[in-house]
């Protein structure tokens, strides 16, 4: 399930890459908030891997959970993907954006 997940993300950085020109979005989630989102996706693909699914149970469960966070945060895919686009493209925003979800998660695995 691990590299379902992880062929998704990668599929979605590479769509990302390709669909989103080189312009400044004017509306991107916030660092914030992008940190905090991370932060449940990967929990969410961790925790949806210890089921052991089939792939396409996986995938489906994976989407309803994704779905969920986008809710949670009133949010959209489409926002998401610019954001990450957003971000991917700033190194030194995006290094900082994921030092803290490594942070928090490698916190949340010690207190587990």
């Amino acid at each position: 399930m691990g590299q379902i997940v992880h062929t998704y993300f990668i599929f979605l950085t590479i769509f990302i890459i390709f669909s989103c020109g080189s312009e400044v979005e004017e509306k991107i989630i916030d660092k914030e908030d992008m940190v905090k989102i991370l932060i449940e996706m990967h929990l969410v693909e961790k925790s949806i891997d210890n089921l052991k699914l089939d792939a396409d149970t996986s995938r489906a469960l994976f989407k309803i959970k994704e779905d969920q966070i986008f809710d949670k945060y009133s949010i959209d895919e489409e926002l998401y993907r610019k954001s990450f686009s957003y971000y991917f493209f700033d190194p030194k925003e995006l290094d900082v954006v994921y030092e803290r979800v490594i942070d928090s998660l490698m916190l949340y695995q010690q207190i587990k």
